[in-house]
């Protein structure tokens, strides 16, 4: 379900409030353990990330734009590439559940789409595009992956609506940070 199986959703937890640094989370810092409520209303931590395995977090504009479907649906159509890394993947934006589910049931999409209403996670990593569609706060275009010991490692924060990496970009990334971390011990 959650993370299609990575992540448990659990219920009752009251989010911890977003880390407050300018231009946002940055690589080598701690990844914030957000709590949000998905499409079908089960909340998801981060914290509940399957051990061993990493997050690729993907912060998009929302269920209505067109690159964001593009970006999404490619996701979607290389998630076995992910998984067979280890990587799973949560798609945020400030969308309402409701949104969420239709957009969800619309796509199917093999990983949770997050509801981040109140910009937490979005502010967290300083991806917040001010009035950006119809006069509303949006994410700008942000790709994370957090490690399994729950470390940013890498991030990309897009400067328009289709400057997002691709998935080859991002599985190699997870690639790299693999090895490094491999090289270590």
């Amino acid at each position: 379900m959650a993370l299609a199986g990575a992540v448990s959703a659990i219920t009752g937890c009251a989010p911890a409030p977003p880390p407050i640094k300018p231009g946002g989370l940055q690589v080598g810092d701690k990844a914030y353990d957000f709590s949000l409520m998905d499409s079908t209303g089960h909340i998801v931590r981060m914290s509940d990330l399957k051990p061993g395995w990493y997050l690729v977090l993907i912060l998009y504009r929302g269920s209505w734009c067109s690159a964001c479907q593009g970006q999404l649906s490619k996701l979607k159509e290389d998630y076995p590439e992910f998984t067979a890394l280890h990587a799973t993947i949560a798609a945020v934006s400030v969308d309402s559940i409701e949104d969420s589910a239709d957009f969800n049931q619309q796509w199917r999409f093999p990983f949770p789409l997050l509801a981040d209403p109140n910009l937490q996670v979005i502010d967290a990593y300083g991806a917040r595009h001010p009035q950006g569609h119809d006069g509303k706060d949006i994410a700008r275009p942000t790709t994370l992956i957090i490690d399994p010991h729950g470390v940013v490692r890498y991030k990309y924060l897009g400067n328009s609506p289709v400057d997002r990496p691709t998935d080859d970009e991002i599985l190699f990334n997870i690639q790299q940070i693999e090895q490094r971390e491999a090289g270590k011990k």
